[in-house]
């Protein structure tokens, strides 16, 4: 507890009016003032009573209203003021970080006692500019700080706000750089604010070395870490640069990794950071005690009494005299947790004990189950989604309002809402709320982060085969926010012009069927040859017969005309004409995201027949398989 300074707390409790003294002054200094905020209420000592008040009074104001400060204090006209009253009424005072300075005086005018308070307001912030920054600019440092144009002049968050520069260059690599601050007077109540940056070269990662580690290599644990040494492309790469939170998050996914391929009893000792005379260059080297790997002895289930042995064997991956893994156990865990939960019990707990066996290299595993009682889902509330319809994502979801919980279902529904990718995939949350209620009602608060959807392209140049052209189109993926999709293009030059249109509603009439269109009209004259004009469009409908699979059904049609023809190789009577027939498509489409996949598997198969009235008749086959998966951060590979 801080003390207050002896010569204050004998002010406060002299100052009261005496008949032959017109005031006794009270200055309160800010630099008494942190002192004063810590003490305790005893103390002032005995509560002394100084005077009654008859009216209270406000001096030295300029731009805070004087009401802003009496609605917030307790002495009030009428009321006798005593030196614990008049203590919190300056801590009040204070802690609204108005001012630099108050004062308190009594004075007494015409046989009435004042109680005043003389402040000095605190200038304001007029401007805030950084120098001395030269990699990292100015907006995404201002990011970092929350004093603001035009607020009050607070030291302490100017302080504040220098430890929050500096952890933001030391998350960027800039372990050397000095952040300080300058207060320049523009005027009696305004200053100008400026951070003084010294940022020096980022420290970069000369070598990383570990001692003990045999089962791994070095590269194999360096491929595991983010924090990489310098190279020869680390200008395009990034790597090289030693972040502290990075290399920390480091230390754990080594430790992880060792105990996914069964070292239980990894041990990473203190890692030992060197810094060159320089400064500019760590060296990093991590020991490692890697104990022996093990294996799965037996594996058991305690408190099930819903299932089988055999049942819950099914659902693991873990298996007796195989090598154990962390990752696995975890996965493991999320499955036999969500087995429960598809019985309705909401609140199931999966608790895990290992057991090392003593003498040998390996793990009894026990699983233990707490599963609460039966619970059902209440309301469902979308969150932030101010563009798109809650119909939009409520037609996604497994789970419904009154039905028994199930973790299955609760996960596939989010999963659907990611694939739409309307929204930022960090932003999509659900949480499961408890019912004050009732315990065994879950209520379910879905929050969404909307993204951008549309994208609009204009375009002009000039090519010799086709001179000067424009082209223009614009796509939105969920127009007016009903989850359809609209694309509209056009090109036009002296030789060529095309226009273009689709449309797909995913849910036509709020039914399951899927219904679309699209519609073209081009005509090029590029070719020596021939100039031909080419116009038609298409009618889809679908319907899902599995999960992401749906079946489609489409009319075609197509006019094609061929005109001022020169070679002599090309009949117009076979080429021109009506062109009307049918397309069969199976599409099943198990990507995590419609517009930006990194994940899953896309399987088209086409069947298609011209022949349905028209001129000409064909048929055709096609096929289309694509699959995603990521490799490490935002590399995805695509096949």
């Amino acid at each position: 507890m801080l003390k207050v300074h002896t010569s204050i707390l004998k002010r406060i409790n002299n100052l009261k009016a005496t008949p032959n003294l017109g005031f006794i002054k009270f200055i309160f200094l800010l630099s008494f003032f942190f002192s004063f905020l810590g003490f305790a209420a005893d103390d002032l000592g005995p509560r002394k009573i100084l005077f009654k008040i008859d009216k209270v009074e406000i001096k030295g104001l300029k731009r805070v209203e004087k009401e802003a400060i009496l609605e917030k204090i307790g002495s009030r006209p009428g009321m006798e003021l005593d030196n614990y009253l008049l203590q919190e009424d300056l801590k009040t005072i204070y802690s609204l970080k108005y001012f630099d300075s108050i004062e308190a005086e009594h004075k007494v005018v015409k046989g009435k006692n004042i109680l005043l308070f003389v402040v000095k307001e605190r200038p304001i912030i007029t401007r805030i500019s950084i120098d001395g920054n030269f990699d990292l600019d100015d907006d995404e440092l201002l990011e970092q700080i929350k004093t603001k144009d035009f607020s009050i002049l607070d030291v302490n968050q100017i302080k504040r706000d220098l430890g929050a520069l500096q952890k933001f260059y030391e998350e960027k690599g800039y372990f050397l750089a000095a952040v300080n601050y300058q207060l320049i007077k523009v005027s009696e109540d305004n200053v100008e604010l400026v951070f003084q940056i010294d940022e020096f070269d980022k420290i970069r990662v000369k070598r990383i070395e570990f001692l003990g580690n045999v089962a791994f290599s070095d590269n194999e644990l360096k491929g595991i870490m983010e924090t990489r040494e310098e190279s020869l492309f680390s200008f395009l790469t990034g790597s090289g640069s030693f972040k502290e939170f990075n290399f920390n998050t480091d230390v754990e996914r080594i430790k992880f990794f060792y105990k996914t391929k069964g070292y239980l009893q990894i041990n990473l000792g203190s890692p030992e950071i060197t810094v060159s005379e320089d400064k500019k260059w760590v060296f990093i080297s991590i020991k490692i005690n890697e104990g022996p790997m093990f294996k799965i002895n037996n594996i058991y289930f305690e408190g099930n009494d819903l299932f089988s042995e055999s049942e819950l064997r099914s659902k693991i991956k873990l298996k007796e005299n195989e090598v154990y893994s962390e990752e696995l156990l975890r996965r493991d865990i999320i499955r036999l947790t969500e087995v429960f939960q598809d019985e309705g019990y909401a609140f199931a707990n999966v608790l895990r004990t290992l057991q090392i066996v003593p003498g040998e290299n390996k793990v009894d595993v026990q699983f233990s189950f707490e599963k609460g009682k039966i619970a059902y889902i209440g309301k469902i509330k979308i969150l932030g989604n101010t563009k798109t319809r809650d119909k939009v994502i409520r037609r996604e979801l497994k789970i419904r309002e009154g039905a028994k919980f199930s973790g299955t279902d609760l996960r596939i529904s989010k999963e659907n809402v990611q694939r739409l990718g309307y929204f930022d995939p960090k932003g999509i949350v659900f949480n499961t709320v408890n019912r004050a209620d009732r315990d065994d009602v879950i209520d379910v608060e879905i929050t969404v982060k909307e993204r951008n959807t549309g994208q609009i392209s204009l375009g002009a140049g000039y090519s010799t085969a086709s001179g000067f052209f424009f082209q223009g189109s614009v796509s939105q993926n969920n127009f007016l926010g009903l989850g359809q999709s609209l694309a509209v293009s056009a090109n036009y030059s002296k030789k060529t012009s095309s226009f273009n249109i689709n449309f797909t509603e995913p849910y036509a009439l709020d039914t399951k069927w899927v219904f679309g269109f699209d519609l073209f009209s081009q005509d090029d004259n590029q070719s020596r040859s021939y100039r031909y004009k080419k116009k038609g469009g298409d009618l889809r409908i679908g319907y899902p017969i599995f999960d992401y699979t749906r079946l489609y059904f489409s009319y075609l049609y197509e006019d094609l005309q061929l005109k001022e023809i020169s070679n002599p190789t090309i009949d117009p009577d076979v080429e021109n004409g009506l062109s009307s027939g049918l397309q069969v498509t199976l599409l099943r489409d198990a990507r995590n995201n419609l517009f930006e996949p990194t994940k899953g598997l896309y399987i088209s198969l086409l069947g298609e027949y011209m022949g349905v009235g028209g001129d000409k008749k064909w048929g055709k086959g096609e096929g289309d398989i694509r699959f995603y998966h990521p490799i490490v951060g935002d590399l995805i590979f695509r096949a």
